[in-house]
């Protein structure tokens, strides 16, 4: 028990630090224009409207390498459960793109991409952290 929620906590933290790095990759490839605020709706609607597709694919595969990342990690940390808590992981972040979809406006491929991306990835981590012995 201890293992499976530590492991679900490794991997939301990997998870997350994963999809700050693609933010941070997709700001440096179209910076935000001078005095926007990234705490405003409108802000962040503006910024997807006027990005190239570069720093709109990046934040999708973001979503897709958090998947793989978070999920391999939770994986290895939680043995008995592997399973589990790498789906664990791709669930919540299909949860999250489901929210950032209803509330910011966004080019229709990305959150149909998004949200095809997190549960297959989470699923690959899954049979990575597995040894060949185990299968």
């Amino acid at each position: 028990m201890i293992r499976t929620t530590l492991g679900i906590l490794v991997g939301a933290v990997a998870s997350a630090l994963v999809l700050f790095g693609c933010g941070h990759l997709a700001l440096t490839l179209h910076p935000l224009p001078p005095g926007a605020d990234l705490h405003s709706l409108q802000a962040n609607t503006t910024y997807l409207e006027a990005a190239p597709a570069k720093a709109t694919a990046c934040l999708v595969a973001g979503i897709g390498l958090a998947a793989l990342v978070g999920g391999w990690l939770a994986a290895l940390v939680a043995r008995p459960h592997r399973g589990g808590v790498a789906l664990a992981i791709g669930a919540a972040l299909t949860v999250v793109v489901l929210v950032i979809a209803a509330l910011v406006p966004q080019p229709e491929w990305m959150p149909v991409l998004a949200m095809l991306l997190p549960i297959p990835l989470a699923l690959c981590a899954w049979r990575l952290a597995t040894r060949r012995m185990e299968m």
